[in-house]
């Protein structure tokens, strides 16, 4: 009896180890034919810290791992799912795969996959004859050789367009300048034909009989008097007059004098001043500006017998012609522009510098990198380009490491950013809406937008929480000025000490991008 409970017991206990490995895998079929597919899937009854494998393959590496698809989160359990084909016929074994769950190794069942070739009935399927080579198309590196001609006929044609639009110089004209006297009295002319003291307007009569007088002086005298008041020009004057020993009489600058604080008692106290006052200060001001413009050119060559009604004469520089140098700039900048495409190549130029449209960015080979530490695995249509990062002084304490890697395509207003930020301490207690918040508002403080219509989901990536978030904006295109609806999307994922985000932007009525971002954020892996 002691004998059989012993039994009972260990028939027990090796029930209950069979029971506890949680992991568990299944396949749509084993048996394909070749170039067939196969769904591989890894099914674990844990959804905490669980990493799922690389996918270890046969031994000859025969079967391939067409796409590695993200983990879905079901109730009590995550489920990582491979696409696998093989282009060889045969018996193929993939071996056991390593699972940790809370640092724990479990591993899944073997799996044999059976390929078979496919039978081509001969009788039935008509044979065609084989086809002719074809030819590649044609690319921008088969017409390097041409530059060697195109640049000596642009430089050719340069010469040509210079002889052929180049104009003559110009015989300069002179152009008549009249005297600052003579615009003066003629103004004085054209004051008393308006009549205004007749018409009550006594102030504005005064402010342009004092406005000819002081843009006489700053023409003539070179003296700043619009924009003084009447002691400091009467200042002014005076000692200009005393040491540059002009001449002009102190009766004359005393009449100014009296002019200008009459036209500032009009103009200021509203003083009322009759005819014969009015009539006096006129005249008073036909004598400063005749006595003045004596005194100022009596040594003057130019002006002889005081004749008043002189012309001075200037002569005009001749425009120049700018046409030829802005057809010389251009030819400059598209020579440069065609001998820096033909040294590094169309493709490089574009590439580096312009960018892809999305619809190219579908159709052309993609590369799988890691970026970080610790790393985030993308694919990506470019190679991410690192930035440097400075840390600032006050959050050294606190961060210990940022890694940013990124790529723009200017040319289709796509943008993707993977950042890797790594702290002193660990993050206990993370509050994700705090952190998605703080990240959100740093981007919109940046490019001066404001996010619309935020939704977020919680997703698990290699057993990391984190959360993605999708946002609108508008933004205005500095070519077009035209604002442009744009989408955000922000993988936000938080473990022990690191946060790491990964940021994709696009226009929003994009569809080609849509695909890309799609296809970007499925092949996203978290290494821990």
């Amino acid at each position: 009896m002691r004998k059989n409970l012993i039994y009972i017991v260990l028939l027990f206990g090796f029930i209950g180890v069979a029971q506890e490995n949680p992991i568990s895998i299944e396949t749509d079929t084993t048996t394909i034919k070749i170039g067939e597919q196969i769904q591989f899937k890894i099914k674990v009854d844990e959804i905490n810290n669980v990493v799922f494998p690389k996918l270890q393959l046969d031994s000859l590496g025969k079967v391939e791992v067409i796409e590695s698809l993200p983990i879905d989160t079901l109730k009590n359990r995550l489920e990582k799912k491979y696409l696998l084909t093989s282009f060889d016929s045969g018996h193929y074994v993939l071996p056991k795969q390593l699972v940790l769950i809370n640092n724990k190794q479990f591993f899944t069942d073997s799996l044999l996959v059976n390929v078979a070739t496919v039978k081509v009935d001969t009788l039935k399927q008509k044979m065609f004859p084989i086809k002719s080579i074809k030819k590649e198309p044609k690319t921008f590196d088969d017409y390097k050789y041409l530059l060697w001609w195109l640049i000596p006929i642009l430089i050719l044609l340069a010469v040509i367009l210079y002889f052929i639009f180049r104009k003559k110089e110009k015989k300069e004209v002179p152009k008549v300048i009249i005297a600052p006297i003579q615009e003066a009295l003629q103004r004085l002319k054209e004051l008393d034909d308006k009549q205004l003291p007749q018409q009550n307007k006594v102030k504005i009569y005064y402010s342009e009989l004092t406005d000819i007088v002081r843009t006489y002086i700053e023409k003539d005298i070179n003296i700043p008097a619009l924009e003084s008041t009447t002691n400091e020009l009467i200042e002014t004057i005076s000692d200009f007059n005393e040491s540059s020993k002009l001449g002009i009489s102190k009766e004359i600058i005393q009449q100014l004098k009296e002019v200008l604080q009459s036209a500032d008692l009009v103009k200021f106290a509203k003083s009322k001043p009759i005819i014969d006052e009015i009539k006096r200060d006129r005249t008073a001001v036909e004598d400063i500006l005749k006595n003045t413009q004596h005194a100022v050119h009596i040594n003057d060559e130019k002006v002889e017998n005081d004749e008043l009604n002189e012309e001075i004469f200037i002569q005009n520089k001749p425009k120049k012609n700018n046409l030829v140098k802005y057809i010389l700039i251009f030819i400059g900048v598209f020579i440069i522009g065609i001998g820096v495409a033909g040294y590094f190549g169309y493709s490089y130029i574009k590439d580096k510098f312009i960018g892809n449209t999305t619809s190219e960015m579908i159709d052309k080979q993609w590369y799988t990198s890691t970026y970080g530490y610790p790393s985030v695995s993308i694919e990506t249509p470019e190679i991410l380009q690192a930035q440097s990062l400075e840390i600032p002084e006050n959050l050294k304490s606190i961060i210990e490491d940022v890694t940013t890697y990124n790529y723009g395509s200017l040319i289709s207003n796509f943008y993707i950013e993977v950042t890797t930020t790594s702290f002193v301490n660990e993050l206990e207690n993370f509050d994700y809406e705090a952190g998605i918040q703080a990240s959100l508002q740093q981007m919109a403080q940046k490019a001066g937008i404001n996010f619309t219509d935020l939704q977020e989901e919680i997703r698990l990536n290699n057993g990391i929480e984190g959360r993605i978030i999708t946002a609108n904006y508008e933004l205005k295109n500095e070519v077009t000025q035209q604002l442009n609806s744009n989408k955000l999307t922000l993988l936000f994922f938080v473990d022990t000490k690191n946060i790491r985000q990964i940021i994709i932007t696009q226009l929003a009525s994009d569809e080609n991008a849509e695909q890309v971002s799609e296809r970007i954020i499925k092949s996203v892996s978290l290494n821990p």
